[in-house]
């Protein structure tokens, strides 16, 4: 995507970049122009970008080029989310929804398919500017092991969780 706000063939849109635009003044942008914040994950890293605005992508521990491609993969996840929530989507959603919104798909059905024609112009509001803002930048929370383990309907754990300090060795010689 470049920043002068061409229009790019579709094809080019997520087309993986290995130098960078002619133009490019050492900062790519990215615009969050829904109604709500985006949250792009990288690197184990939540870069939060507040609606209706275009944030500088500062990203210290990235070279341009990958800026430049995170910056694609950030415009297709933006994108995806608004399509879902488009009337172009709802068709789409009918065909694997019941009249009361569960999941109706079985081995019969076939999931609604989009394509990246139907994205297209939502990653391309991505290069149109808006008022500039900062991008909030956090850890990404991480899962507790424990969480993730089954449990029975007591709430305790199926599987005793081993100590990340202590080797299994150890902790056989402990029981």
């Amino acid at each position: 995507m470049n920043e002068n706000n061409e229009e790019l063939k579709t094809t080019d849109l997520l087309k993986y970049e290995t130098v960078l635009p002619e133009d490019f003044n050492g900062v790519f942008n990215f615009t969050n122009w829904s109604d709500e914040d985006f949250i792009g994950v990288w690197g184990g890293k939540n870069y939060i970008f507040p609606a209706q605005s275009t944030s500088p992508m500062i990203m210290p521990e990235s070279s341009p080029i990958e800026i430049q491609n995170i910056r694609k993969k950030f415009a297709k996840d933006l994108g995806q989310r608004e399509f879902f929530k488009s009337k172009d989507y709802a068709p789409l959603m009918a065909q694997e929804r019941n009249t009361d919104g569960s999941a109706r798909l079985n081995s019969i059905q076939q999931a609604g398919t989009y394509n990246i024609d139907q994205l297209a112009p939502f990653i391309q509001k991505c290069l149109t500017p808006l008022p500039i803002s900062k991008a909030k930048v956090e850890e990404a929370p991480k899962d507790k092991l424990e969480d993730k383990l089954s449990k029975n309907d007591d709430g305790e754990l199926n599987t005793q969780a081993i100590d990340s300090k202590k080797s299994l060795k150890q902790k056989a010689l402990e029981s």
